[in-house]
């Protein structure tokens, strides 16, 4: 809990400044086709980011580096490390140039605007993926010795360059031709990608990790087969998520110029919480469920799930009730301005509706899934997933007619659910039955006490409306904060009159004596 505290800082100063990226993004690009074009665009290299950087490769990284060093010692897990950033470099590099050349050539082909444009802009922006993914995997190698802040930090840079970008090139740049404004914007975004994957090799070497070339006594063919044996039922299942994903964004291209910008807004509010939160606890609870399992400690590996499940349940839901109710001047404050007009409002509103629902969902399939990956049971998870992304793609084609983006939206909060129900069955199965009861009472303990907590806090809105803080600040903004201070208030207090054990846990581990 106190590792995930300074990445969660971390990652909320990250977040924050995701969250000033989005209301510039908003109010410059809009909510149109223009948005839908970067959005587009930038979807493909964060594709690979997932799959190679942050995903597959980096979980699969974390176990390989805790057992080689904790086997035969650093300078030998030092040694794979050369062999493994070696070949992911040169993969890499041949994806890219093999991405751009499509791009380049198909271009010209292509006359629908909300297509074309991200074409044309990609070849600019795709050797991102070789720099980002390279920095993920750097970081997961950080995150397997216990060194979770400083790789958290290295994301501040995209966001921080981006909103340059956007301030004092695009803004000023005013009526200059969308491709301009892209391609612009994907110059920016190689840039933080080189900087990041520069100062993490910093990081690697303060760390004592960083490659050398002398390879005496190491195995680099052995050291990639058991990389290729973990990473590719990863790779299929997260191969899997994305092309979900990339048929969720096509799909809602397909359905008109707002759909995609209204998925992408309401998909980064949502995922603030479950950023700062939930790939906290993930990340650090993957690196402690393996050193549980490289003891064989099986009750360990329990307690800090159950432990991790109630308290990631104890935050998400509270926050999911609070975004449903209270979406639109969420909305209003984050993104309405500029190019950002009502329909853009309506829009997305409509889907964070549907996705709000699936907070404790997403935030909770952070924790399942490394039950089996930090045992190397790579395979399960990836079954799982590929099924329930199956179910996703068919109730997309189903609830996108009446629903539309909130139809699809809907789709991957019920796909979602699926995921965690069944790999929570299959971890007792494995496991042994531990107590899921603990857990449910949390659940349904912060539904009702959030319930009340949210009509207390909308009538508090009511009573505010129309006070404003300054002239220049968005209209909604005095009363969502003294209503999300109402809101937050009464939960923990009813929390404390209901005996919820998660209030004194917290106050325990960080107020007690060291």
């Amino acid at each position: 809990m106190r590792s995930s505290t300074g990445v969660a800082l971390a990652t909320v100063l990250s977040r924050v400044l995701g969250l000033g990226r989005v209301m510039l993004e908003s109010r410059i690009l809009g909510g149109g086709l223009l948005a839908t074009g970067w959005m587009l665009a930038f979807a493909i290299p964060n594709l690979f980011r997932r799959l190679l950087g942050e995903g597959a490769l980096g979980t699969a990284l974390v176990p390989i580096v805790s057992h080689s060093i904790s086997d035969k010692g650093r300078d030998h897990a030092r040694k794979e490390l050369t062999v493994i950033l070696a070949v992911l470099g040169s993969v890499l590099a041949v994806l890219v140039i093999i991405i751009a050349a499509a791009a380049y050539f198909v271009a010209p082909y292509v006359v629908t605007p909300r297509y074309l444009l991200p074409l044309q802009a990609l070849p600019v922006m795709i050797p991102y993926a070789f720099f980002i993914c390279l920095t993920g995997a750097i970081g997961a190698v950080l995150n397997s010795i216990k060194k979770f802040v400083a790789p958290a930090l290295t994301a501040l840079l995209l966001n921080i360059i981006l909103i340059s970008c956007l301030v004092f090139v695009i803004y000023p740049a005013g009526e200059a031709t969308g491709l301009w404004k892209l391609r612009a914007l994907s110059i920016a975004v190689l840039i933080s990608g080189a900087v990041q994957l520069l100062i993490m090799f910093g990081f690697l070497a303060k760390a004592g990790m960083m490659p050398k070339l002398c390879m005496k006594d190491i195995n680099g063919k052995a050291v990639i087969s058991e990389l290729w044996r973990l990473t590719l039922p990863g790779i299929i299942g997260a191969s899997a998520v994305q092309i979900s994903f990339l048929i969720d964004r096509l799909l809602a291209c397909w359905l008109s110029d707002y759909a995609v910008p209204a998925l992408t807004y309401s998909d980064r509010i949502i995922y603030l919480p479950i950023g700062v939160f939930a790939v906290s606890f993930g990340g650090v609870s993957l690196a402690m469920f393996s050193s549980s399992a490289a003891k064989n400690d099986i009750a360990e590996m329990i307690s800090s799930l159950t432990f991790s499940l109630r308290h990631l349940l104890f935050i998400c839901v509270p926050l999911a009730v609070f975004i449903v109710v209270f979406r639109y001047p969420v909305i209003r404050v984050i993104c309405f301005g500029g190019k950002f007009g009502g329909k853009a409002l309506d829009e997305t509103a409509w889907a964070m509706l549907f996705y709000a629902f699936g907070i404790p969902a997403f935030a909770a399939i952070k924790i399942t899934v490394n039950g089996f990956y930090a045992r190397k049971k790579m395979k399960t998870p990836v079954r799982v997933s590929i099924f329930c992304i199956v179910v996703n793609i068919i109730l997309n084609l189903i609830l996108m007619w009446p629903l539309k983006q909130g139809g699809i939206a809907l789709s991957t909060v019920i796909a979602s659910i699926l995921n965690n129900s069944i790999l929570l069955y299959l971890l007792r199965k494995d496991l042994g039955k531990f107590p899921l009861m603990p857990v449910l009472r949390c659940l349904l303990v912060s539904i009702v006490i959030s319930l009340i907590a949210v009509l207390a806090a909308y009538y508090t809105f009511n009573a505010f409306a129309g006070f404003q803080l300054h002239p220049a600040a968005p209209a909604d903004l005095l009363p969502l904060l003294v209503c999300g201070s109402v809101f937050c208030l009464l939960y923990l207090i009813l929390g404390f009159c209901c005996r919820c054990r998660e209030i004194p846990e917290l106050t325990g581990i960080f107020f007690r004596k060291r």
